[in-house]
């Protein structure tokens, strides 16, 4: 429904539905040793030996989806100052087990168009400004199907009349409680065009919190089940996390010329993250990997940014004996401190180090983050620019602790030797010792600034390309990932896996390639 009244209200309203549906089935096996390396030979029955021997994979899926999603909006403005937008959806979800597969999430939002009211007059500084405010919620059901059931995806070996049998076993663990992760969203801001249009500025606040937060194959009590080999701990509502902070953004465009012209454009963000509630009995969920036989290095826990990493706080290298035997005692980190040892901190002052030690010790999520895009056009050329910053966001070395045996980095190069020969990179040795425990010595500021891509181009003039039946002909070239600016240690200081628990831990990841591009676009 659409309308306007006494040529000042317009009037719209929206009624909706959507209707969402994927399935599909499988069956695939795997066999090995098969006797001739050729197309003939593809078939599963001619692998030797038996499936018990473990030559043959048999396996099969099958998967079903729905979404059905009902919506109603309405839409008001006054002379086109004063905004209102209000709007209610009703989902349904097969993600969820029976009551809890429907969500509602209501949404609003109002502007005023300062720059359009008597009172503000015409400016030449100040073409347009509006104030904005929203609040809205929105449902996330992106989990795997059948999260509430338990499936029989695991492996399982059984006894029968004394005969070893291979079978399944429970899989995904189930959780019957899962339900909608709902996102609340607040935002104020303006908007403001400048100097003849040709700036454009815009400023927001917003406060995003994340509630009944979703995440897969959280480890739960034995209490709930156990899995099979190849299954996995069910997927939960973890717990309720908030993000706030600002956002900038300013761009300018001109033409200097009858033949050039530009545009600019810069914003930044700034993000506070904290975990405001965490839906266990423990008060915190662990995740991530560090080594073998390590604690999780990364937590959810109340009070700290999400997946911040808890580990023990170093204070150098330990010089001599002396400075050992005047430390407090390091054994039950796994040996006893030698001089060129990495010192850790006795954060509770109790004689000890051990677990009780361990704070945070940084976290993965950036600070601020921030974007430039610069374009320019001269006569028939054109170029183009794009570089983007993280700052703030901290990364775990664990290729240094799984590698510990193979070739390193040349910072080993400054390790300890002998007493005053260096206080950050401790000794090498074969023996025992506790230099390999997680701690902020393998946390490193991995801000950086990279140059994600830069293009020149050239238009062929219309005159020449106009007559083969050709309206644009563009010749370009250009390079992808140019150069990161860091001083992290490691190959890409925006590797990371595992999030939102256990993001920010650089495994060794192979470095982002530098791509050079020549290419044609041709328009007939």
């Amino acid at each position: 429904y659409n309308n306007s009244f006494n040529e000042s209200h317009n009037l719209t309203f929206t009624l909706g539905t959507t209707i969402y549906k994927t399935w599909g089935n499988g069956l695939f096996a795997t066999g090995y040793d098969v006797p001739n390396n050729s197309w003939e030979y593809a078939d599963i029955a001619l692998a030797e030996g038996t499936s018990d021997a473990g030559v043959r994979d048999v396996g099969s899926y099958a998967y079903d989806e729905r979404r059905l999603s009902f919506f109603s909006r309405l839409q008001y403005d006054y002379k086109g100052k004063y905004l209102f937008s209000a709007m209610l959806r009703r989902d349904l979800s097969t993600k969820f087990g029976p009551g809890n597969q429907v969500g509602y999430f209501p949404s609003v939002t109002a502007g005023w168009v300062i720059s359009d009211e008597s009172f503000f007059g015409e400016s030449k500084y100040i073409n347009f400004m509006k104030i904005r405010a929203s609040y809205g919620i929105l449902g996330n059901d992106q989990i795997p199907n059948n999260g509430y059931v338990g499936l029989l995806g695991g492996e399982a070996t059984y006894v029968f009349d004394g005969v070893l049998v291979n079978g399944d076993a429970i899989g995904l663990l189930p959780n019957p409680d899962l339900k909608w992760e709902e996102a609340k969203k607040f935002d104020v801001g303006a908007d403001f065009e400048l100097l003849d249009r040709k700036m454009n500025l815009t400023l927001d606040y917003f406060v995003n919190t994340r509630k009944d937060l979703l995440i897969s194959n959280i480890s739960v009590s034995g209490i709930t089940g156990v899995y099979g080999p190849g299954g996995a701990s069910p997927t939960r509502n973890a717990g309720t996390v908030r993000n706030k902070g600002f956002e900038f953004a300013i761009g300018y465009k001109d033409n200097l010329s009858e033949n050039f012209s530009f545009s600019l454009n810069y914003n930044f963000t700034t993000l506070n993250n904290e975990v405001l509630e965490v839906n266990n009995s423990t008060g915190f969920i662990e995740g991530g990997g560090f080594g073998v036989g390590q604690p999780a290095p990364s937590r959810m826990e109340e009070g700290q940014p999400m997946g911040y990493f808890l580990g023990y706080k170093t204070d150098g290298i330990f010089q001599n004996q002396a400075e050992v035997e005047a430390h407090a005692s390091q054994i039950a980190l796994g040996a006893e401190a030698s001089p060129g040892d990495i010192r850790y901190v006795d954060v509770n002052g109790d004689g000890v180090i051990n677990t009780s030690d361990r704070i945070n010790i940084g976290d993965p999520i950036p600070d601020v983050t921030m974007g430039l895009n610069l374009s320019l056009n001269y006569k028939n050329f054109d170029f183009v620019a794009y570089a983007f910053a993280s700052i703030g966001n901290d990364m775990v070395r664990n290729y240094e602790r799984t590698l510990s045996d193979a070739n390193g980095l040349n910072t080993v190069l400054n390790r300890w030797t002998g007493e005053g020969t260096s206080n950050t990179v401790p000794r090498v040795t074969t023996g025992a010792t506790s230099n390999f425990v997680f701690s902020d010595y393998f946390v490193e500021d991995a801000s950086y600034v990279r140059i994600q891509n830069v293009q020149l181009g050239y238009s062929l003039p219309s005159s020449l390309i106009g007559k083969i039946g050709i309206s644009k002909l563009r010749l370009y070239t250009g390079v992808n990932n140019l150069y990161t600016f860091t001083k992290y240690m490691g190959y890409d200081p925006g590797a990371s896996n595992g999030a939102p628990i256990g993001g920010g831990i650089d495994n060794g990841f192979y470095p982002i390639p530098r791509t050079y591009l020549l290419g044609i676009n041709l328009n007939f």
